[in-house]
């Protein structure tokens, strides 16, 4: 059995990574709280608090090639169903509204938001 270690795998100019053939890989992910703090994440370069509870606007590092990826979040509340939706997608971003088990009231709670698509 052969094994691969790497520090830094880049594609042949060494200057970007290397492209994934019929692989699908996460593009952006992030974990942040109801007050729109990283807790962590992949190609964020920052989460605004929206002027609304709830409301987070969720900015990139590199931007995806156009707005038709795929956006999936979910979030975590203390107690009864919460979900949240995701919209706005641009290539630099999307925004993201948490909400109670109402459906009525945004809710600023925890969010996980994971893309996938092609990066520009």
């Amino acid at each position: 059995m052969s094994e691969i270690r790497a520090t830094t795998i880049s594609d042949s100019a060494g200057t970007g990574p290397i492209a994934l053939t019929k692989q699908v890989a996460a593009k952006v992910w992030a974990r942040y709280d109801g007050n729109s703090a990283i807790a962590d994440s992949f190609n964020v370069s920052s989460t605004t608090d929206g002027t609304n509870a709830g409301e987070t606007t969720i900015s990139y590092t590199s931007s995806m090639s156009d707005a038709n990826y795929a956006t999936q979040a979910t979030c975590n509340g203390t107690s009864g169903d919460r979900w949240v939706t995701v919209g706005s997608q641009t290539e630099g971003g999307c925004k993201a509204w948490a909400w109670d088990a109402s459906g009525i009231t945004r809710t600023d709670l925890p969010v996980g938001l994971i893309c996938t698509g092609d990066l520009a």
